[in-house]
């Protein structure tokens, strides 16, 4: 299956998609160590420093720890994750995330997270939150356009 929506025609503009999060900042714990997250997926807070963190962009085929993609979120990234999707619907996901960072959005994360509790996807950028019943692509879309770089501290970094 591959994206029936064009990443260039989804309007970001109307009302902000997601949850306003509070900002618990972003300092760095040692690696390894767990961080204390209120909601989950997390949408910042602490985080592992470099090395350990972040992980490169990109699609994955298994979660990562979110003391690693707490960095990425740090850096103006998006991370998506989803549970219970067909392969259709994952590769539609893979889709979307191509196809946005050919069109300059390519600080994303794409990974399965089997411990999604109340969504099949799940969208996180620094303090938003999307939580998603059933794979909307438009939404998806809009939320990248809406959330990249936009409150994230170091969202110069790549």
């Amino acid at each position: 299956a591959v994206s029936k929506t064009d990443v260039n025609t989804v309007d970001a503009s109307g009302p902000i998609l997601g949850e306003h999060k509070e900002d618990l900042g972003n300092d760095h714990i040692a690696s390894g160590q767990t961080g204390s997250y209120p909601s989950l997926p997390p949408t910042s807070g602490e985080h592992w420093p470099t090395p350990a963190a972040p992980a490169p962009w990109g699609i994955k085929t298994a979660f990562l720890p979110f003391e690693v993609t707490t960095h990425n979120l740090e850096h103006g990234g998006v991370v998506i994750m989803y549970r219970d999707l067909s392969s259709d619907e994952v590769e539609t996901l893979r889709s979307i995330v191509r196809n946005l960072g050919s069109n300059g959005l390519n600080k994303i994360i794409l990974e399965p997270y089997p411990d999604l509790k109340d969504a099949k996807v799940a969208l996180t950028a620094w303090n938003w939150i999307l939580k998603l019943q059933a794979l909307d692509e438009s939404s998806i879309v809009k939320f990248v356009r809406q959330h990249y770089a936009e409150e994230a501290p170091e969202k110069n970094v790549q």
